[in-house]
């Protein structure tokens, strides 16, 4: 998987989640697209998404989902733009073992 493949990834499970028509769950996913517009881009801050620990273990859920892979490792502490979080999950997606 390259960067841009996960960063579209990611862009799907952040910006385009589904609406199950959860009302509390559409009113945050339009203050997400206020917030940041309808791109990602590697060089983005991830303080510019406003997520609290809750929301950030939403979104790695999903990604674990989408992906097949655990992010429990993954130590959000020096993650700061968006491509620190693709770099970080693409070595957990490396990493996984191919089924087969």
């Amino acid at each position: 998987m390259t960067p841009e493949e996960l960063l579209t990834v990611l862009k799907d499970v952040v910006l385009a989640a589904a609406d199950n028509g959860d009302p509390a769950l559409a009113k945050e996913l339009a203050a997400l697209r206020e917030r940041t517009g309808d791109t990602l881009s590697l060089d983005m801050p991830l303080a510019k998404f406003g997520w609290d620990s809750i929301q950030m273990t939403w979104v790695l859920v999903r990604l674990e989902e989408r992906l097949g892979i655990d992010t429990s490792s993954l130590s959000l502490f020096n993650l700061f733009t968006v491509g620190d979080l693709v770099k970080e999950l693409l070595a957990l997606v490396d990493a996984k073992p191919a089924h087969g």
